[in-house]
């Protein structure tokens, strides 16, 4: 198993390769589900607060967040060990864009998930008022309950979710609860000014939806390896096929499967960075990154290989090609390829311990030269109202 990774992580890895069916599940879980305020009502005033955050997992020390409102739309900081979490949230709309940010106040990755799922991306299934009142700086609220599970659910495992409103329906103060009534995490207020705000305040950059900022290159990179030929090739499986455009370092993917899901996706061999947008049924996914990879934990996030271990065995297909295991040391999935020598993908077999698995075979290839203007991904793909949002400039 991978050292920085758990079966669960694993297991989410393979069903993103094969199926494309699973990417909420890092994303949608209610783990950490309140990263924008709840609403009880559309009314809730314009106003700037400040917060500390406790959550569990060994942290006993505070951290700060800071949320922005207007008409139904947040801007939420919350910065911890150097690094900021950034969200943008439509309430109403049931959408929120999460980015990052390092030390050195540089966006490194975004996402924003949409789906007419039940309880959409917040997971919410329903709120109750409760008999309990608080104060948090100054500010009277009142409890409520948000419901975020079942009941079955809820009467299984919890978590219990709880916010506290003024009088107004800002949201002054949070918590969560295991469902023996344990604390798991709370947010508590330090400041609140009500104050009118600006649409420019709440709406995310417009950097976030450029890709050529996400594509930019850290550095220059090395000559190209005899095993990095440019390519175009097409690869036909049992449901779905694939385009491939590789420029190395750089590599571009289409996708569509036979159930009408399609996924883009360009990225970046030697980094962890790219841009992954993913359409099906009721669900859409954007996803980029801007990352160096870890060489201690060499995951790459796009294309999810860990490594490339040579298997000593060859195989003539429509020509010559050697098998690498491209997912070494990971439980639950696999990923091996049959490559040519200048290193283009003849068959791609992914294999799950637990029942899904495709196999990739290349029916077309081209070497020619590919320029990475060709792999940027459509700007329709990329206009932020396809996302739900309005972006500052």
């Amino acid at each position: 198993m991978m050292e920085c990774g758990s079966t669960i992580l694993n297991r989410h890895i393979l069903a993103y390769a094969v199926a494309f069916t699973c990417l909420a599940v890092l994303v949608t879980g209610t783990a950490n589900a309140d990263e924008v305020p709840f609403f009880a009502n559309s009314n809730v005033p314009d106003y700037s607060a400040w917060m500390n955050v406790w959550r569990g997992h060994g942290r006993p020390q505070p951290y700060s967040r800071s949320v922005v409102h207007h008409n139904g739309l947040t801007h939420v900081e919350e910065t911890n060990d150097g690094r900021s979490e950034i969200y943008y949230g439509n309430f109403f709309g049931n959408v929120v864009l999460q980015a990052e940010k390092n030390a050195a106040g540089d966006f490194t990755s975004f996402r924003v998930n949409t789906t007419a799922t039940q309880g959409g991306y917040l997971d919410l299934r329903g709120s109750r008022l409760t008999v309990e009142s608080d104060s948090q700086a100054g500010e009277r609220c009142r409890w409520w309950e948000i419901v975020r599970q079942s009941l079955q659910d809820r009467q299984q495992s919890g978590p219990l979710w709880f916010s506290c409103l003024s009088g107004d329906g800002i949201e002054v103060a949070t918590k969560v609860l295991f469902s023996d009534g344990t604390p798991m995490a709370k947010t508590q207020l330090v400041k609140l000014v009500r104050r009118p705000v600006a649409d420019s305040e709440v709406n995310p950059p417009a950097i976030l939806f450029d890709p050529g900022f996400w594509l930019k290159p850290f550095r220059q990179y090395s000559a190209k390896p005899a095993t990095a030929a440019d390519f175009e090739a097409s690869m036909v499986g049992r449901n779905s096929e694939i385009k491939l455009l590789r420029h190395y370092p750089w590599r571009s993917e289409e996708f569509r499967g036979k159930d009408g899901s399609s996924r883009f996706m360009v990225w970046n061999e030697l980094e962890n960075q790219g841009i992954r947008v993913y359409s099906s049924k009721g669900h859409q996914h954007l996803d980029a990154s801007r990352r160096p990879l870890n060489p201690k934990s060499p995951w790459d996030s796009f294309d999810h290989t860990t490594g490339r271990v040579d298997l000593n065995k060859s195989e003539s297909l429509e020509e010559s090609c050697a098998w690498f295991d491209m997912m070494p040391n990971v439980a639950d999935a696999g990923r091996r390829q049959c490559l040519t020598a200048d290193g283009i993908p003849l068959r791609d077999v992914i294999t799950s311990g637990w029942g899904g698995g495709e196999t990739y075979e290349a029916v077309s290839i081209k070497r020619r030269s590919v320029d990475l203007k060709e792999m940027i991904a459509p700007l329709e793909l990329l206009d932020p109202s396809k996302w739900g949002f309005s972006v500052a400039n």
